[in-house]
This record gives C-alpha cells, sequence and structure tokens, in this order.
C-alpha cells in the first residue's frame, strides 16, 4: 500500500508537511518532509551494513515523518540523515534481543533476519508491543507485518508497514498487546519530532 492511501486514512499526517498562514521563517513551524528536500538519509549504507534494502513505503514515509508517532502510543523507528549507524546498532540490538528469545523458544516460533523469513523491527508501543516486517524471499515490497504484543501474543498481518498503519486507522485491523480496542480511534493525533521541537496534529 503506498503512503498517499496511508496519508487518505490519516488526514492529520498531510497538516504536519502543508504550508501554514504565517508560518515559515527560520525557526517557526514545520519542516517539509517531502522526497528530495533537506538532507537525505544514506539508505546504501543501511542497506550495506543490514544487508537488505527497505520497502519503499518506509523510505517514502521516513522521507516525510521522520519522528512518527501516531497517537502518542505507536511510534516508527526511523534513521535520520547523518544518523545512520545509531538506526544500525538499535536495529542489530533489537534482533539479538529477538535471538534470544528464539533460542529460549520465546519468539513464538518466529526467528530473527537474516535467517529466511526473518524478522525486522519497525516499531514499538509506549505499552510495549514491538512490530517487525516479516521478509521474504521475493525481496522487500513482499515484507508482511508481525506484531509481538506485551502480553507475548503473536500475530501476523498480510499488509506492508502502511497498510497495516491505514488498517489500524480505518477499523480494518483489530489492534492487538497493549494498544487498546479501538486504536486509534477516528480522529487520531500524529506527531512528528525534528529533534529541536514537536510537532502535534490532529486529535
Amino acid at each position: 500500500m503506498s503512503l498517499e492511501m496511508l496519508e487518505r486514512a490519516l488526514p492529520a499526517l498531510t497538516e504536519l508537511i502543508a504550508p501554514r498562514p504565517g508560518v515559515g521563517a527560520p525557526g517557526h513551524g514545520l519542516r517539509s518532509r517531502s522526497p528530495g528536500t533537506g538532507c537525505a538519509v544514506d539508505w546504501k549504507l543501511i542497506a550495506d551494513e543490514l544487508g537488505t534494502e527497505l520497502p519503499v513505503d518506509y523510505v517514502e514515509l521516513v522521507r516525510r515523518y521522520q519522528g512518527l508517532v501516531i497517537d502518542n502510543r505507536l511510534g516508527i523507528r526511523m534513521p535520520w540523515p547523518g544518523w545512520e549507524r545509531w538506526y544500525i546498532d538499535a536495529t542489530r540490538e533489537c534482533l539479538q534481543e529477538l535471538e534470544d528469545c528464539w533460542l529460549t523458544r520465546d519468539s513464538g516460533g518466529h526467528v530473527p533476519y537474516p535467517r529466511p523469513r526473518g524478522l525486522i523491527p519497525w516499531g514499538g508501543s509506549i505499552d510495549g508491543d514491538t512490530f517487525y516486517w516479516r521478509t521474504h524471499p521475493d525481496g522487500p515490497e513482499a515484507w508482511t507485518v508481525v506484531v509481538c504484543g506485551a502480553d507475548d501474543v503473536w500475530v501476523e498481518v498480510e499488509r506492508d508497514l502502511t497498510g497495516y498503519l491505514a488498517g489500524l486507522v480505518l477499523g480494518e485491523i483489530e489492534p492487538c498487546g497493549g494498544l487498546s480496542k479501538g486504536f486509534p480511534g477516528a480522529t487520531p493525533s500524529v506527531s512528528v519530532d525534528d529533534g529541536w521541537r514537536r510537532h502535534l496534529t490532529g486529535g
């Protein structure tokens, strides 16, 4: 599912990049995250270090909304320009934690990447849930979503990342783990943290 479909499901997103009256002077308002503007994430470095490219819908999401949080509960892991090593190290740390769980048979049968169809983390909730991609031999565009709930219940969803988020917003996908029933509600807020200030819309 494309980023545009997520933006239609969650209109508050577009407010984060839309110009606002009286806003635009340095140090004020929102920074546009439109593709091609500002500093770029070194995706080649990330791919080389992790051994795989990441899905296109995720790359587009990062370009527009770095530091994205939905309804102050579900956050998406994202690299920052110049901080790619931090993202790589954090991803590896999470993979090692999953490896330890797999070795003790606490991973619901799921294996960490780079094992075939292994998981790679892409997000988490304040309630202790972890969100993963399940990798696929056909490449990143065939990856789907696996959720490890804070209650150690594992759920698989046959959608890509943006499709999963849109499904939550539209009520097509039942929230699991620590996310309460009905999350994120009819008019969820979205926020981004650009490293200097936190921006909030919706709600």
